[in-house]
């Protein structure tokens, strides 16, 4: 298999099948999709100058296995603020859309408010868990869920999970730390109530509603430095079928952010 998510043609991005989804071969994975709507933040930073603080992506419909164009543009562009809206379409048919906020940041200014959160201990040395059961991975279609690994452990401060997928979001280029947090953000609900369960945090036996995410949203206090990211902090609540799925992400210098996920419940 090739080691990329998709081939690029000017803005038009066609998926190979690690884009997949584990729903339905005909899907595309949220990871992926939200990688994509980085990358376009990571262009306008570069041309601007400012640095990416939110990212935050809607998934407004099922993303087809199909080619996707993506677009964007300045809602707002100033010399301490942009605001960028982007867009991906199947065809004429629009499926994804999403929003970045860029910020003018001043390298001369001292932190005044909570020092950092150190990194939990890790990546090397932590064994491997399966992201997916056995049973269950032979049963889905392949795609970006089979090439995520996942290393949990726990410290004082609590458990923490470390992933990340060694797969380039376009061929033949490097994708940055940015990216690659914003593909595994997607993730958030997945991991984080896996390590609320693995801790009995939360009742085991309670029967609960099938919930899936409907957005994502990462919060940046710095950019990100590695390719191994870090979920701790988890928090995930419902209420009558709609929720909310949190956790602090870190890299191997400490805490960089926070992704936020909506939830509904799956039919």
């Amino acid at each position: 298999m090739r080691d990329f998510v998709y081939t690029r043609d000017g803005d038009l991005y066609t998926p190979t099948e690690w884009a997949g989804s584990p729903w339905s071969q005909g899907l595309q994975h949220g990871g992926p999709v939200c990688g994509l709507m980085a990358s376009a933040a990571e262009a306008a930073s570069r041309e601007t100058g400012l640095r990416v603080v939110r990212l935050t992506v809607d998934l407004c419909r099922p993303t087809p296995f199909t080619p996707l164009a993506l677009g964007w543009r300045y809602a707002r562009r100033g010399r301490r603020l942009a605001l960028l809206e982007m867009r991906l379409s199947s065809g004429e048919v629009e499926v994804t859309r999403g929003s970045a906020l860029l910020l003018a940041a001043r390298g001369d200014l001292a932190s005044g408010w909570l020092e950092g959160e150190p990194p939990p201990p890790g990546p090397e040395g932590i064994p491997a868990t399966p992201f997916m059961p056995r049973e269950y991975r032979a049963q889905v279609p392949p795609g970006f869920h089979r090439s995520i690994e996942l290393r949990l452990v726990e410290d004082e401060l609590g458990p923490a999970a470390w992933l990340t997928s060694p797969l380039e979001l376009l061929a033949g280029e490097p994708t940055s730390p940015l990216v690659r947090a914003a593909m595994v953000s997607d993730l958030s609900f997945a991991i984080g109530g896996r390590m609320l369960l693995r801790r009995r945090e939360v009742p085991l036996e309670v029967t609960r509603v099938a919930l899936v995410n409907a957005d994502m949203t990462l919060y940046l206090e710095r950019p990100p430095e590695s390719a191994w990211l870090a979920f701790r902090g988890a928090r995930v609540s419902d209420s009558g079928g709609v929720g909310l799925a949190e956790v602090t992400q870190l890299d191997v210098r400490g805490r960089y952010g926070r992704s936020l996920q909506a939830l509904v419940a799956n039919p």
